[in-house]
């Protein structure tokens, strides 16, 4: 894996891309892609952001979700966070700072289908249906041990399946916090990088078996 502080924007038509649409049959991505394709097909068969092999899929420790895969003309392909957009970059920033492995994480979206008003707030009926494909994703991870909830809607998503989670993974650690570009005051910041800093101090425990 490159050093944080070798990870850039990948842009449209970027090699790193191609390398990824190679790799999406790999074994730690393929059960999440097979996933995303038959969630696609329940809505008409939409496009959804598919789970890129530079990430650690189903073997990953941590779980981060997001808001939602925005409307549905976006044209994001991955769920990665070498994407050229500012809330990738700003996951990018964290996890530099805090020297965290891309590998250990996998991503999701709290409601992972495009929404035509994706800045309003889930209605509860989305919220459930986005728990229901969390609860999915999750089963398919192999070594779970945090889920990062970063945004309103991903947190809605949790919440409406909560007992759910709470019963079948009893031991794992939950994080709450906001989303990447949630932190608009220099309080929010601090919280933010208070937060990471924590995440990266559980990954390094896990990874040293301390």
């Amino acid at each position: 894996m490159a050093l944080a502080d070798n990870w850039e924007r990948a842009q449209p038509g970027d090699a790193f891309w191609d390398e990824q649409a190679a790799g999406l049959q790999a074994a730690h991505v393929a059960p999440l892609n097979e996933l995303i394709m038959r969630l696609g097909d329940a809505k008409g068969g939409v496009r959804l952001p598919l789970a890129a092999p530079w990430h650690g899929g189903i073997h990953a420790p941590a779980l981060i979700v997001l808001n939602d895969a925005g409307e549905p003309r976006d044209e994001t392909t991955f769920l990665c966070i070498r994407n050229p957009d500012r809330a990738a970059d700003r996951q990018r920033h964290l996890m530099t700072e805090f020297d965290i492995d891309p590998a250990d994480f996998c991503h999701w979206n709290g409601y992972p289908w495009p929404r035509k008003d994706p800045k309003r707030d889930l209605t509860p009926e989305q919220s459930v249906e986005g728990g229901r494909a969390l609860l999915e994703v999750m089963g398919l991870m192999t070594d779970l041990k945090m889920l990062l909830l970063l945004g309103k809607k991903a947190q809605e998503a949790a919440d409406a399946v909560l007992p759910q989670i709470h019963s079948t993974f009893p031991e794992l650690h939950i994080v709450r916090s906001l989303h990447p570009l949630g932190a608009k005051r220099t309080v929010d910041r601090e919280e933010q990088k208070r937060v990471w800093a924590g995440i990266a101090d559980r990954l390094r425990e896990r990874n040293t078996g301390a």
